[in-house]
């Protein structure tokens, strides 16, 4: 069984999701704009016990090495939100959602560089791909300043991706 690996910042705390924060998680999904912008993931956890599916689902790619579901951590343990990376093989992918009291504090923009930099330095892959609907002004604009580049557009969707520096 692999290792969870847990990233520690001045400011927050990555590590494992436990069941234990179904909750806490489940709040950052009832969020409207979370609904918004992450709807093919929010039809999954829409179900009973939804949450949990998801929580355990990650569990499965991080034992075959293939994903991370992190989740953002401060002052006593607190779940702000979360950053994921699925696919680490074949198409590594990442998402993410903040709760909506934790917003425009500059965690999840520290989060999305400290998982990056943990993918780099591991060389778990040698790029990112992530994709956010274009009126998701604030995302787009972190994703930029953290040096990802749109490679692909649609009428709803940029999609982006950031090679990184072996």
């Amino acid at each position: 069984m692999r290792t969870f690996p847990v990233i520690r910042t001045e400011r927050f705390l990555l590590k494992q999701i436990l069941k234990e924060n179904a909750s806490v998680l489940n709040g950052v999904f009832e969020d409207d704009k979370t609904r918004k912008y992450l709807p093919e993931l929010y039809s999954l956890i829409d179900l009973e016990d939804g949450i949990l599916y998801f929580i355990s689902t990650f569990d499965t790619y991080t034992k075959k090495g293939e994903g991370y579901l992190w989740g953002i951590y401060c002052n006593n343990d607190n779940l702000l939100g979360f950053v994921a990376v699925m696919d680490l093989s074949n198409s590594p992918t990442l998402f993410y959602a903040m709760h909506p009291t934790c917003r425009l504090q500059g965690y999840m923009k520290g989060a999305i560089y400290s998982v990056i930099d943990y993918l780099r330095k591991s060389k778990l892959c040698h790029k990112v791909l992530t994709d956010v609907y274009k009126e998701n002004n604030i995302s787009l604009h972190i994703l930029k300043q953290l040096g990802f580049s749109a490679y692909r557009e649609d009428d709803d969707k940029v999609y982006l991706s950031k090679v990184l520096a072996q």
